[in-house]
């Protein structure tokens, strides 16, 4: 019998990560700014470090660093995602045991924070200090890449349910908003064929930030530029995986986004 970390690690890649399309978005971002194509990337909160390994198995010039505090996200990606690649793109691959905030190991083209894992940071300060830390650990050509959802009904108390060829459901819950603090606590379940369900598979108490914020901080943190990347949908009013760069978008019941702060 696996354990139970294997089984959540297992159904949270299968149902919230593409690794593929992430860095597929990366590269052709940094290509249309620079000209030219990206090979040193850095993966914060990296958890099971899925983007290091696809980025390393990209190109034979390509180097992924991973972040993360937590020992046991990093121990699961070295036993089941790690051994998936050859040999050759193992050893180019650092993985680090750290806070992000940390100085930064190398300078690289590429900072992704995905999975709205820098929401952790709850004031402006604190938000500003990581941007600042990730501009710093850029070379001259480089870029900072975020994640973001939001929409009206992230802002209130529900489930979202999203059922996948595996057969499992998976939950998204929002527990609780606050409005005065835009402080959120959700929750991940999962639900099975035989009616089980996995219920705080993950928890997360976050503040969840407006795209006009962290841009603002962006430049605050001394980007030259910090741009938007709205998802557009397809004819059944779903999120269609392309993310073109916009000024300004119609609010919806759920969206996600990229920013790109730009050095």
């Amino acid at each position: 019998v696996l354990p139970v970390w294997d089984y959540v690690t297992s159904f949270y890649q299968a149902s919230v990560q593409n690794p593929e399309a992430d860095v597929e978005f990366f590269e052709k971002i940094f290509h249309d700014h620079f000209d030219r194509a990206p090979a040193l990337f850095r993966e914060d909160f990296c958890g099971t470090f899925q983007a290091c390994c696809t980025w390393v198995d990209r190109r034979p010039e390509n180097r992924a660093w991973g972040i993360d505090l937590d020992p046991e996200p990093l121990s699961w990606g070295r036993e089941h995602n790690l051994v998936k690649i050859p040999a050759e793109a193992q050893e180019r691959i650092t993985l680090l045991q750290a806070d992000v905030r940390d100085k930064a190991p190398v300078l690289v083209d590429i900072v992704a924070a995905q999975n709205f894992s820098y929401c952790i940071f709850k004031t402006r300060d604190a938000l500003r200090t990581y941007f600042k830390s990730c501009l710093a650990g850029l070379r001259p050509e480089g870029m900072f890449v975020l994640d973001l959802y939001g929409g009206y009904e992230s802002l209130q108390a529900n489930e979202e349910e999203t059922k996948f060829p595996a057969g499992f459901k998976y939950v998204w819950d929002t527990v609780r908003y606050d409005a005065i603090t835009n402080e959120v606590q959700t929750a991940i379940h999962y639900r099975f064929p035989d009616r089980s369900v996995l219920k705080n598979a993950f928890t997360y108490d976050w503040r969840l930030w407006t795209i006009a914020e962290v841009c603002e901080i962006l430049l605050e943190a001394g980007f030259s530029k910090a741009e938007v990347y709205w998802e557009g949908v397809d004819d059944e009013g779903e999120g269609d995986g392309e993310f073109i760069l916009q000024d300004s978008a119609e609010n919806e019941p759920g969206w996600i986004a990229y920013m790109v702060g730009v050095k």
